[in-house]
This record gives C-alpha cells, sequence and structure tokens, in this order.
C-alpha cells in the first residue's frame, strides 16, 4: 500500500477587460502568465496584478488592471 500524498496545482484564474485567461504552467510566477499572454494582448505589457483572492473551493483569482499614464 503506497501513503504518499500528491498535491494538485491550484487553479488560478486571471481576469483581464471582461476576459478569463487560461493558467498556461501552474508552475509559473503569476507574472509570467501575463508576460505568456501578452503576445496576444499588448495591454498586458503594462500591466498589474491585483490578488490573489482565495475562492471557498481554494481557487485563486488574480485581477490584472491595465496602468494608464505615469506614476509620476
Amino acid at each position: 500500500m503506497n501513503n504518499t500524498t500528491a498535491t494538485l496545482p491550484v487553479k488560478r484564474t486571471f481576469n483581464y477587460n471582461g476576459m478569463k485567461l487560461d493558467d498556461p504552467d501552474p508552475s509559473m510566477p503569476p507574472e509570467k502568465v501575463l508576460e505568456f499572454h501578452a503576445l496576444l494582448h499588448a495591454g498586458l505589457t503594462n500591466a498589474a496584478l491585483k490578488g490573489p483572492a482565495i475562492g471557498p473551493d481554494g481557487e485563486q483569482t488574480y485581477k490584472v488592471e491595465v496602468k494608464i499614464g505615469d506614476d509620476n
């Protein structure tokens, strides 16, 4: 009998401009997920992550906010 415990990756959701972006690799840092999706969504090159908010099922939800203008 095998008593090893398998850990499943945490489900993550990235909300951007009314869309849910797929998580290409659960082991990828959230910032790298934005870089991955920036190839199709240019606005993500100037975006910040908010969160994660943890849902009742443990799902992590990140809000992607596009920065507008300078922070100066």
